[in-house]
């Protein structure tokens, strides 16, 4: 509701209030007339002269009012006015920070994004070198894998057929010793035969290389065992020291002749 909505409802009410008032005080008025003149003159003066004083202040008192009522507007819109500028100034004010912000962040992360593509170039420069260790590394592993894998095969296999069968005197001999390495011990110390390897050796020549290696070195632990035996039934100069080195070279021996049987069979065929 505006103010002069209020200033009219309130002048009407007055309006309303000194008619009835006017009515009143004219039947007070008619009423005294019937009495003496003193007494209406009395009545007149104490009801007429607060009458002509009503209206001019009632007119100066919604005249001061609406005065005041300017003045509370007036300075009710001063103050919507003061906090309008208020408002934009701290709206623009905060877009100001915010905008200052948003730089500072767009600044921040293309720094980031510039120190981690210097630092993934680092990285690259640093991971070549490396990678190229890492291959080489990866190459010679190949190559001794390779190396390990065509010694095993040629170790494994028969290169060559023999150009003469093989002696059977030499199989017979080999499966003697292995039934000598291989049966329970009871104590004896039982020399092992090596007459056909020490009297073949043209023999012997013609065997793969891998299996003439593997008999040499089988053979050599033989007679390793047999100066043993000649040591402790011959001389009589038997001790546990020598029995715990018999014990080792025939446990190896018989090791040995485990891998060394398959092949001689498979050139005796």
């Amino acid at each position: 509701m505006d103010w002069w909505q209020i200033a009219l409802i309130i002048l009407v009410s007055i309006i309303i209030g000194l008619l009835v008032g006017y009515l009143l005080s004219y039947l007070i008025i008619t009423l005294l007339r019937k009495k003496p003149f003193i007494k209406k003159r009395e009545t007149a003066t104490v009801v007429e002269e607060p009458l002509k004083s009503i209206v001019p202040n009632l007119f100066a008192g919604l005249i001061k009012k609406r005065t005041t009522i300017d003045q509370q507007v007036k300075q009710q819109t001063k103050i919507e006015v003061e906090e309008a500028r208020r408002a934009r100034e701290t709206e623009k004010r905060e877009r100001k920070e915010a905008e200052q912000l948003a730089k500072q962040q767009a600044k921040r992360e293309a720094e980031e994004v510039r120190r981690a593509r210097e630092i993934e170039k680092q990285e690259g420069k640093e991971a070549e070198p490396q990678a190229k260790q890492q291959a080489k590394r990866e190459a010679e592993e190949v190559r001794k894998t390779r190396e390990a894998e065509k010694q095993a095969r040629k170790e494994a296999a028969v290169v060559e057929e023999p150009q003469e069968p093989i002696v059977p005197e030499l199989v017979a001999e080999v499966e003697n010793n292995h039934r000598i390495a291989t049966e329970p011990w009871t104590g004896e110390l039982l020399p092992f035969q090596t007459g056909v390897w020490d009297t073949s050796p043209d023999k012997v020549h013609i065997l793969p290389a891998n299996l003439r290696e593997a008999l040499t070195e089988t053979y050599t632990d033989m007679r390793l065992a047999n100066s043993i035996v000649w040591l402790s039934t011959e001389l009589g100069r038997r001790t546990h020291n020598l029995d715990e080195n018999y014990m080792k070279l025939r446990t190896n021996i018989a090791e040995r002749l485990d891998r060394i049987k398959p092949l001689l069979e498979q050139l005796g065929e």
